[in-house]
């Protein structure tokens, strides 16, 4: 695009349906002005007065807990590389307090910026009469025929189409897209909504994202890692923080990944515990998340202000529901929304993306140094909740970047610059992989799945349709171009990146990871992409002039959206999910199981426990010590004949698994591992030769149900007795 001074001519959207040509300036941060001299006069201006035209507050709100989180992490991120402990940590809080608030109160009184105020070109087309109605009939058509062509493209894959031709026909489509978006003339929509029903369906929404968070529980096996650090500084607050294994508490083992001595969520967990002396399981299971939930429908409305500012509180509403609907499977968004924000990983795709994706749309379209450093910070942020940012948080800022670019030297001077918001990520991630050679555990032997596999098992059959037909679909919804440029430039970007068959094995083996390779598909918020969508097919199907055609068709979208979010959404209850009073998010039968392991055997006991019962242990602040927490993880702390030897135990007790003379090699077990309790499966095939060998050895029966607990009898009979020592030895195993 050209740039010049002054007011150039905008196609602008009266909001009946018709299109004018006006001088305006357009692509800035805040709404349109309004010619000198005029006021428009708006039924909304007492909400306006409190609220700010543009929702000053929520970007305020969102700004201050970003940078918050920011300065937070950096400090953790500090203790971790001094080897300094929680104590320290805890020395340190009030000058970090201090920090933020001068650090949030610099970054507001920092300029603005040049605020975008970009020429656009003059339009040539003719008489204004021509250049309307053409633009109109144009308009009018495109998003359904858009639709039609991206579903029926989709629908070719389904019935077999190979996903190559199907990549590069969506590739070559998008492109068109995006430079279409490039060089079309900017239409000044209607202002940026700001009436008193956007405050309520923002606070309707936030409510509701707080009550799914609180009612419904989902227990997820990753908490045996995630709780057991909290459980751990607050264990031995004298240790040198993320530094040492927290499933086992062995001094001599390093933390179960070094990458994740960069996350700072379950310090925070641990911190706000020691502080206000609330279990920190509810910490983390019920206070934080509440927090988060909240956080993440500001974060929505933060991104859609900037794509869609007419619209933007009913798609907001419309988000909602689309997020609640996509948990066909484990590791659909949905099941990494409300239902699982105890985990940083969580808070990452659902929150940290969407405003890392506006902050870079921000710096892209209007520059300036606070901008900047909202993009620099938000990544940090991000860095604290999952070490999954090393790759997604950079991902995540180049689409956004990429989506508010123009053809000016400004613009990619912005480009090249606000890439290097990225680089603390960088230099952490360089950081850990360079002391401890991490960066080679990515490359790996297994085999490479997919694309269409790799987005099967992690959106499902379905909804990977729905949410392809969305990203090649739903820039056509958009009405400003230059808007629409983030759907159209991240669908092409997303494509090349992301979604390319060439590139995979690559990009995992050098980048992501094989097992991770399906969390880089985070780094476009493609539910937002679908809520666009949906959003524009209901406003123009309410707008047609046969009403009962539009009622017949109202019905239809009605009835699809429940009979989809009924068979795959995330409160089902074959989801894993049950509703009820808010409370830990575990499995009930099996924590009270571990619960009275905790209560009844000795801190420095030794148990035998299935995984189900096994990976809520970690989770007390004092627990016995664990033969084996998941199986999965076994070999990161023992050796390899030992981990498979603990591993063949824990399946055993589970009904999993039974070698040859069985009871003979448990009965050898019991002894050389020195066990003081044992749990198992009462259902198990095999229960009456396991309770052969324990009566063998005078032990005696603790518990029984769905799980039976026995333990050792005589001198080393379990006791609520506490030790006060520190981490003990006996786990580990002879030979």
């Amino acid at each position: 695009m050209s740039r010049a001074s002054g007011d150039l001519p905008v196609v602008v959207n009266d909001g009946s349906g018709r299109f004018r040509l006006r001088p305006d300036r357009t692509d800035r941060e805040s709404p349109e002005e309004t010619p000198r001299g005029t006021r428009v006069p708006r039924a909304t201006d007492g909400a306006q007065k409190r609220f700010g035209q543009d929702f000053p507050g929520l970007d305020r709100a969102v700004t201050a807990f970003v940078l918050s989180l920011a300065i937070w992490t950096v400090y953790v991120h500090l203790i971790t590389a001094s080897h300094a402990s929680l104590v320290t940590l805890l020395h340190g809080l009030p000058l970090v307090v201090v920090v933020t608030m001068a650090a949030i109160f610099a970054w507001h009184r920092l300029p603005a910026g040049p605020g975008g105020r970009r020429a656009l070109p003059r339009n040539k087309a003719g008489p204004e009469r021509v250049a309307t109605k053409r633009l109109h009939a144009y308009r009018a058509v495109l998003p359904g025929a858009v639709l039609l062509l991206a579903a029926g493209w989709v629908a070719t894959l389904s019935a077999g189409l190979p996903y190559p031709v199907f990549w590069w026909i969506a590739l070559l489509a998008s492109l068109g897209a995006w430079l279409q978006t490039l060089k079309a003339v900017p239409i000044a929509t209607a202002p940026e909504s700001g009436s008193r029903a956007a405050v309520w369906i923002v606070c309707a929404v936030a409510l509701a994202a707080v009550c799914v968070t609180l009612f419904a529980s989902r227990p997820d096996g990753d908490d045996a890692f995630y709780r057991s650090i909290s459980a751990t500084l607050l264990r031995f607050p004298h240790q040198p923080v993320l530094l040492h294994d927290t499933l086992y508490r062995l001094p001599e083992i390093p933390i179960l990944l070094q990458f994740y001595r960069l996350g700072s969520y379950d310090v925070l967990v641990a911190v706000l515990a020691r502080i206000t002396g609330i279990q920190h399981l509810m910490v983390a299971y019920l206070i934080l998340p509440s927090v988060f939930a909240a956080f993440c429908v500001l974060a929505w409305a933060y991104l859609l202000r900037r794509i869609v500012p007419a619209r933007w509180p009913w798609v907001l509403l419309v988000l909602f529901f689309c997020v609640l609907a996509l948990g066909e499977v484990h590791r659909a968004y949905g099941n990494f929304a409300f239902v699982r924000l105890f985990q940083g990983k969580a808070i990452l795709a659902t929150g940290m993306v969407p405003v890392i994706a506006g902050s870079a749309l921000l710096y892209a379209r209007h520059g300036g140094l606070r901008r900047w450093l909202l993009l620099f910070a938000v990544q940090i942020a991000a860095l604290g909740a999952s070490a999954s940012a090393l790759f997604l948080a950079p991902a995540a800022a180049a689409l956004g970047l990429a989506g508010g670019w123009s053809a000016d030297v400004a613009s990619t001077r912005r480009l090249a610059t606000g890439m290097l918001a990225s680089a603390y990520v960088f230099g952490a991630g360089w950081a850990i992989a360079s002391v401890t050679h991490a960066g080679q555990a990515l490359v790996s032997s297994s085999p490479m799945p997919g694309i269409p596999q790799i987005l099967d098992d992690t959106w499902g059959w379905w909804s990977t349709r729905l949410l392809l037909v969305a990203l090649l679909g739903a820039w056509a919804f958009v009405r400003d171009p230059v808007r629409a440029r983030y759907f159209s430039a991240g669908a092409f970007f997303f494509l090349l990146a992301v979604l390319n068959p060439y590139t995979v094995r690559v990009v995992a083996d050098h980048f992501v990871g094989v097992y991770t390779y399906w969390r880089l598909t985070w780094a476009l918020p493609l539910p937002l992409f679908l809520a666009v969508l949906l959003d524009g097919v209901v406003e123009r199907v309410v707008r047609m002039r046969a009403k009962i055609l539009a009622v017949c068709a109202c019905a239809a979208l009605a009835g699809f959206a429940i009979a989809f979010g009924w068979r795959f959404g995330t409160l089902r209850s074959a989801n894993g999910v049950t509703l009820g009073l808010p409370g830990l998010k575990v499995d009930p039968v099996a924590y009270r199981v571990a619960a009275k392991i905790d209560e009844e055997v000795p801190e420095k006991g030794f148990v035998l426990a299935p995984e189900a019962v096994s990976i809520w242990l970690p989770s007390f602040v004092a627990h016995p010590e664990l033969l084996g927490v998941r199986t999965l993880y076994l070999g990161r702390a023992f050796s390899p004949q030992d981990a498979a030897r603990r591993s063949s135990l824990m399946r055993y007790v589970a009904g999993q698994y039974r070698p040859a003379d069985s009871g003979a090699w448990f009965a050898d077990a019991l002894r050389r591992y020195g066990l003081t309790a044992v749990v198992f499966m009462h259902a198990a095939p095999w229960r009456a030769e396991m309770e052969n060998a324990l009566e063998d050895q005078q032990w005696r029966s603790l518990a029984h149900g769905t799980y039976d607990v026995w333990v050792k009898a005589g001198r080393d009979a379990a006791t609520t007795h506490r030790t006060t020592g520190g981490p003990s030895q006996a786990s580990k195993a002879a030979g």
